[in-house]
Formats: structure tokens, C-alpha cells, sequence
């Protein structure tokens, strides 16, 4: 059923991903997906997605480059992005307070 040396052989050894990152990421979101959090389920989604994109592809993109500027902006954006996140679930409770009082 899931052979791996005809994904091997297919030339894409550098994009399988490794199980103990499959296993974690699963570890982590299954509490939260039992007590019913979407909202940080969503985050850990994407945060795991980010990492795995960079690990894949921008990993050997961001190393060629002659400075760390592209890895640096890459670092931000997925901060920024998680902030934002953090900071819209917030502006959300506050609203839901003020609507219900």
C-alpha cells in the first residue's frame, strides 16, 4: 500500500516529510480539536504548514541567497501573521462582550 522506495525512486527524498513532525503536530492539535477549539486549531494549522513550507521549498531558496534578509522576512511575515491572528481573536471577545451587556 505505501511502498517508499517508489516514492524514492520518483526523485522527491528531499520532500518527504519526517513522521515525528506528522506525530507532533497531531499530538498537539488533538486536545485541542476534544475541547472543541477551532480558533487554535486553525493557528496550529497554519503554523505547522509555515514551517513545513520552509523545511520543503524556501529552506534551499533563503540558504542561496548571499544574506539573511530573505530569511529574516520570512521569520517576520509568519509572526506578523500569527500576531494578527492572536490580536483579531481578542477585538472578537471584546465585541461579543459588548453586544451581550
Amino acid at each position: 500500500m505505501f511502498d517508499t522506495d517508489t516514492l524514492l525512486s520518483l526523485g522527491l527524498s528531499n520532500h518527504l516529510i519526517s513522521m515525528w513532525q506528522v506525530f507532533l503536530y497531531i499530538a498537539i492539535l488533538v486536545p485541542f480539536l476534544m475541547l472543541q477549539r477551532v480558533k487554535f486549531c486553525l493557528l496550529i494549522t497554519y503554523i505547522y504548514t509555515y514551517y513545513l513550507a520552509y523545511i520543503m521549498y524556501w529552506g534551499d531558496i533563503i540558504v542561496s541567497a548571499e544574506t539573511l534578509t530573505p530569511f529574516f522576512l520570512y521569520v517576520v511575515s509568519g509572526l506578523a501573521i500569527v500576531v494578527l491572528f492572536v490580536a483579531a481573536s481578542f477585538s472578537e471577545q471584546d465585541r461579543r462582550k459588548k453586544w451581550y451587556y
